[in-house]
Order: C-alpha cells, then sequence, then structure tokens
C-alpha cells in the first residue's frame, strides 16, 4: 500500500475507533437523563460525523474503483506486449528455420 492509502486507513480508523469509544461512554451514562439531554443538544453534530464518515466511505470505494480500472488497464498492455513479444519470436524461428533448410536438388 502506498503512503497516501495508509494515511486514508488511519483516518478511517480513528473515526470508527471514536465512535465505538463514544458509543461505550454514552451506554455507560445511560441512567444519567441530564446527561443524556446535554447529549441531544450535540445531535447536529452527530450528524456531520455521520456525514464524515459516509464521505470516507465513498471516498474508499471510488479509490478502489479507480486503483482496479488502472491495474486493469496495465495488465492488458502488459498482455498486448507479451503477445507482440511473441508473435515476433515466431517470427524468427520461421526465418530462421527457412534459412537452415537446405535447398532442394532436381534430378
Amino acid at each position: 500500500m502506498n503512503k497516501n492509502r495508509l494515511i486514508f486507513y488511519s483516518i478511517f480508523a480513528t473515526f470508527h475507533l471514536f465512535l465505538v469509544i463514544f458509543a461505550f461512554y454514552i451506554e455507560s451514562q445511560k441512567d444519567d437523563f441530564n446527561f443524556l439531554f446535554s447529549v441531544l443538544k450535540w445531535i447536529s453534530v452527530m450528524k456531520y460525523g455521520a456525514i464524515f464518515g459516509l464521505i470516507l466511505v465513498s471516498l474508499d470505494v471510488i479509490w478502489s474503483w479507480i486503483l482496479n480500472r488502472d491495474s486493469q488497464k496495465e495488465k492488458a498492455a502488459l498482455t498486448h506486449e507479451l503477445n507482440t513479444l511473441k508473435a515476433k519470436l515466431f517470427d524468427l524461428q520461421e526465418a530462421s528455420r527457412k534459412t537452415t533448410v537446405p535447398p532442394t536438388t532436381k534430378n
């Protein structure tokens, strides 16, 4: 993996780690209604966090699609080059066979 991809996945993992810690913290405070009402004030921030998570997932899907497309193009180019080299090798072998075959004599 390249450096940009590792940075992206570290941000993605940090985001999910924050979500897990936040969920456990909220669950531990579920009996404290004052705390839950104070968390209710932060719902708009949580919406933006959820949108940020969806953007990260979308970026990962798009990035994977682009990498897959590029690798398929590269594979097709390499296959074409391999076939071209095989054809050239075949032509060289045929040319060497024609020069090594002695001419037939007529009697």
